[in-house]
């Protein structure tokens, strides 16, 4: 039901499908280490996840595209075979102020898609003006640090939003 993805791997672990409107998506799972305390024993497992437009030869808004979804989640799961102590943090694009709709929809497609071995904790980072900026943590059930993890992804916001 997917459409053929491929790892193109790199410093973002990258990979790249096509759909049959000929859009090309990149999906990054970006090495984000410092996002914890570097020295704690899994700042090594923190990725920032990501889906780019890199090709879009119609020059339209993409359409939906359920094969889309699928070849998402299939590239999410495969990563994470790789390791049970890997961490995505996913920050809704605000480029065009829709990122709430955005955390909907990646909502939805989460929770259709993604196996129940998953966990995912989502908050909001506040700027100083207000605006809100949705944001999530998402893990295997079976981390070992997962108590960790999220107290310390909850002290980050937390500590984040009290400035504002």
């Amino acid at each position: 039901m997917n459409y053929e993805f491929d790892f193109m791997g790199g410093s973002e672990n990258s990979y790249v499908f096509q759909t049959i409107n000929r859009i090309v998506y990149e999906v990054k799972f970006i090495p984000t280490p410092y996002l914890f305390d570097e020295a704690s024993p899994f700042a090594s497992y923190v990725y920032e996840f990501s889906i780019l437009v890199a090709d879009n030869p119609t020059d339209l808004e993409p359409i939906f595209d359920e094969r889309t979804s699928y070849t998402v989640a299939a590239i999410f799961t495969e990563f994470y075979e790789q390791n049970d102590e890997l961490i995505t943090i996913y920050i809704c694009d605000s480029s065009d102020g829709r990122q709430l709709t955005r955390q909907r929809k990646f909502n939805y497609w989460f929770y259709f898609f993604v196996k129940d071995d998953f966990v995912k904790y989502d908050d909001i980072i506040r700027n100083i003006d207000g605006e809100k900026y949705p944001v999530a943590l998402i893990l295997k059930e079976q981390n070992p640090y997962k108590a960790q993890i999220i107290g310390e992804f909850i002290a980050i916001i937390s500590g984040y939003n009290s400035d504002k």
